[in-house]
């Protein structure tokens, strides 16, 4: 019966869309049926619809009890790329949704739909004049700002946590009747993209991490260009963690730092500047031993604790926001502050042969990560960072990252917690044990995403396609689950989830809170046709 439901519905879409539109041969499907670990949804087709072409998409749908599962740019890599939460899913692909309108100068707000990349933005606002920056995420350039911004992604600006210069999202319901959040209801009301509380019970949170519609659009806040911009590196071989989170959280609150500092350890580092050593492979010794990793840390002049981040404002304000960043680090010991100007860095791209002999490190490798984080901070994207997610594979694709064909093997796991050094330390403690005891080098990041909070981002990388005869695609999985109940008992939760954890999540959830999302599903989508299973578990 349910192949009949499909077969029926699949003529409709054929007829309704271009045969370019409807995808259906098996490399394809297998290739959206791909992710970074290990799954099992099933998918049935993917549609590309126009943005006029969605809604009756939705009814095609509806009408033959089809379930969909809608994706911007389908490379949410490490969370679980374009892969359903459900099997016999229709994959319904946004990336045709290339509108950049109300373009604000003065105000600095935009409109972008769900499929502009973060590369089509930064463009657009390049060719305004570049009097504002968009804020981007290390992952790529062709990955979409709206689907980026409803997963709550954060970048490292000073407009880094994104939602929060969300004024207005623009949302395709089940019924296919779209609704527009905030003043944006109203027509022709001046401050709709100024005013982010609205009028009256505010609906904008409900399509944040969730299944109760298709967002197709959101307005948002740009970051105004700086007079002075300066970027901020620490590096040290001291274990700091706690003193570190400490001292930059002080400097946020004090107004010094306005950008999102992340604080990196080496295994978070490394990755970007080359792959896992050839040798220590060969010996299927797991995880990256103590003195090999003292080795590379010393080859390519990285510490225990890594910090980036970056000073925004006018000249007076960076001056002060420099000298209050170099009294903090004079307090450790065997740390270096180092700061690098958009001239410097220039001079270190011009001199880089030199500076490789006299420092007797590969400078072209080392710019070829510098550089990406630099213009990142400026709100320019790039593919570069993606080399990392490469470390335990054997060779780096030539330019193009094909993460889910390359076999790549990456699980993202992220938690939030307060703006506290022994919170961080404790978050490492479970990390560096859970992962090292599965094989997994313990990569983890710390953002301070304001200055009562901060995020930690768990790498768990491997090669899905290795030929040592460990189930890495199994031990992954096992790693990721053990990883969150720990983290769990200590009461760090996450911010964000891949495909798999929304039903493991919701068991540690309040009933009452999961009876109301059940409640507001059956109201926005009574067939539960979109992506069942995504942020509402499935009761």
């Amino acid at each position: 019966m349910a192949c009949s439901q499909f077969n029926a519905a699949l003529a409709a879409w054929q007829q309704l869309l271009a045969a370019e539109q409807v995808v259906i041969d098996t490399p394809s499907i297998r290739k959206a049926e791909t992710a970074t670990f290990a799954t099992t949804s099933s998918v049935l087709a993917v549609l590309y619809p126009e943005r006029d072409q969605l809604a009756a998409c939705l009814n095609i749908a509806k009408q033959y009890k089809q379930q969909l599962y809608t994706i911007s740019s389908g490379k949410n890599w490490g969370y679980g790329s374009q892969v359903p939460v459900s099997s016999d899913s229709v994959i319904v692909n946004l990336s045709r949704l290339k509108r950049i309108t109300n373009y604000d100068k003065k105000q600095g707000v935009v409109t972008v739909e769900a499929g502009v990349t973060q590369a089509e933005l930064a463009q657009f606002l390049l060719e305004q004049g570049d009097k504002h920056w968009m804020d981007c995420t290390g992952s790529s350039a062709s990955c979409s700002v709206v689907g980026n911004t409803v997963e709550r992604g954060f970048g490292h600006t000073a407009y880094g946590e994104h939602v929060k210069y969300v004024c207005g999202i623009e949302v395709m319901l089940a019924s296919g009747q779209v609704i527009k959040t905030g003043l944006h209801r109203f027509n022709d009301a001046k401050a709709a993209g100024v005013y982010q509380a609205g009028l009256g019970p505010a609906l904008d949170g409900l399509f944040f991490q969730s299944n109760l519609g298709i967002v197709l659009s959101i307005t948002l806040w740009l970051m105004p260009k700086p007079e002075c911009f300066l970027a901020f590196y620490i590096s040290t071989e001291q274990d700091i963690l706690e003193q570190l989170v400490e001292s930059l959280c002080q400097l946020k609150r004090q107004g010094y730092l306005t950008s999102l500092p992340h604080i990196a350890n080496a295994f978070r580092v490394l990755p970007g500047l080359q792959q896992f050593p050839a040798d220590v492979a060969a010996k299927q010794t797991y995880p990256l031993p103590e003195q090999d990793l003292s080795r590379l840390k010393n080859q390519w002049q990285v510490g225990r604790w890594n910090v980036s981040g970056a000073l925004y404002g006018t000249k007076g304000q960076i001056k002060l926001a420099k000298a209050a960043l170099k009294a903090h680090c004079r307090r450790f010991n065997k740390t270096q502050l180092n700061f690098i100007s958009d001239t410097l860095l220039s001079l270190i791209e011009k001199y880089q042969w030199l500076l490789s002999k006299l420092l007797r490190r590969d400078m072209a490798r080392v710019l070829a990560v510098l550089k990406p984080v630099h213009m990142m901070m400026q709100g320019k994207p790039s593919d570069n960072f993606l080399a990392s997610a490469y470390w335990r594979m054997p060779t780096l694709p030539d330019n193009d990252f094909k993460l889910d064909q390359d076999g790549v093997g990456l699980i993202w796991c992220a938690v939030v917690a307060p703006a506290d050094g022994q919170c961080a330390r404790n978050i490492e403690t479970i990390v560096s044990r859970v992962l090292t005891s599965f094989g997994f080098e313990a990569g983890i990041t710390f953002t301070l995403l304001n200055e009562r909070c901060l995020d930690a981002v768990i790498s768990i990388g491997f090669n899905r396609q290795s030929n040592d005869g460990i189930d890495w695609d199994s031990k992954a999985l096992a790693c990721r689950r053990q990883l969150y109940e720990q983290l769990l008992k200590e009461g760090f939760f996450p911010y964000r989830l891949d495909i798999n954890m929304t039903q493991f999540m919701s068991e540690y959830s309040s009933l009452e809170y999961e009876n109301v999302l059940q409640l507001l599903k059956n109201t926005f989508d009574t067939d539960n046709i979109l992506s069942p299973g995504r942020y509402i578990a499935t009761q």
